[in-house]
């Protein structure tokens, strides 16, 4: 298999979660190494300290087969800048490579069954950019994979409110039945993971590290795609897992912030500088959540972090969030 030509190329940008990037990279090769195509890895290492780097160095010589490269960086990057970087490289090393596969380090794979559907969808169906996959929990529950585009709505009402009603959800489209699995179009599919046709890659530019470092990053990416013509789409599977075993990312610690901050920046985008208009429905709501926390925050040890951070919101909301 390896003589084939390297069409398929998975991305990990990894930082400071090496237990996560073991299960990861173990579940991928088992995988790839018993796919029908070529295949390659990149992992954008961007300056762990907790002995990432040493692993992908050991497993490199142990595993020559797996094409495995490993981009250093000793320079602090986002999330965005990674995976674009390391797309490049993808793009650089394997010239012949038709799909990019963003795998984040908390995302694990049965077999190579989902992939060499994902193909195959993306070659019957010319106006898909990507597919990405139903996922679950290690221990089987499902979770999100998708959204529909975000509303001023949503954003008023705040995250909590909007999962409860669902206003965020993915789109009600319709199941399809291809070649012996189920999919349906979808707004939004989360990089978690996603394969991704290379000319939609190319002709959006990847992701916009400058304005979504972070948060949104992968919403604003399908929507650029849907305003050039693009479609996006996920395929039914119980063989993709996407679960963080409690182990969070460095930035979660601002997780709030970053959301409304680029939630705000992405809707002025997408759906006009109008969305400014609702700020003083974000203060009121603010306000509620900070007298609601200020109230626990004696008897429920996470309210103090959260209260300063609503404070924080308070302050910042007439300026989009920004510091």
């Amino acid at each position: 298999m390896r003589n084939l030509p390297v069409e398929f190329v998975a991305v990990i940008n990894s930082f400071n979660r090496r237990p996560l990037l073991e299960k990861a990279l173990g579940s991928l090769t088992q995988a790839l190494r018993t796919a029908p195509f070529g295949s390659a890895i990149v992992v954008f290492e961007a300056g762990s300290t907790d002995g990432s780097v040493e692993f992908l160095r050991s497993w490199n010589g142990l595993n020559p087969g797996d094409n495995l490269v490993v981009v250093e960086s000793t320079a602090d990057s986002s999330f965005s800048e990674g995976v674009n970087r390391g797309s490049a490289v993808a793009l650089q090393r394997f010239p012949e490579c038709r799909w990019l596969f963003l795998f984040e380090t908390d995302n694990w794979l049965q077999t190579a069954e989902p992939l060499s559907h994902a193909i195959q969808l993306l070659e019957d169906e010319p106006q898909l950019a990507a597919v990405g996959f139903t996922v679950k929990r290690h221990a089987g529950e499902f979770c999100g994979y998708g959204m529909s585009f975000p509303t001023a709505m949503s954003l008023a009402l705040g995250l909590n409110l909007s999962a409860r009603w669902n206003l965020d959800g993915p789109n009600n489209s319709p199941w399809r039945t291809s070649n012996g699995f189920r999919w349906r179009m979808c707004d939004v599919v989360f990089t978690s993971p996603l394969l991704i046709r290379r000319e939609a890659w190319l002709q959006t530019g990847g992701l916009d590290a400058e304005r979504f470092p972070f948060s949104e990053t992968d919403v604003d990416w399908a929507w650029r795609c849907a305003e050039a013509g693009w479609k996006m789409a996920v395929i039914a599977s119980e063989q993709v897992v996407h679960d963080n075993l409690q182990q969070a990312s460095a930035w979660s610690a601002n997780r709030a912030i970053e959301f409304h901050r680029s939630r705000m920046r992405l809707l002025k985008r997408h759906r006009g500088e109008w969305i400014g208009l609702i700020k003083p429905i974000l203060f009121l709501r603010h306000c509620i959540e900070t007298l609601l926390l200020a109230f626990r925050k004696n008897t429920d040890a996470a309210a103090a972090p959260k209260l300063e951070k609503r404070k924080q919101m308070l302050r910042t909301v007439w300026n989009d969030y920004a510091a």
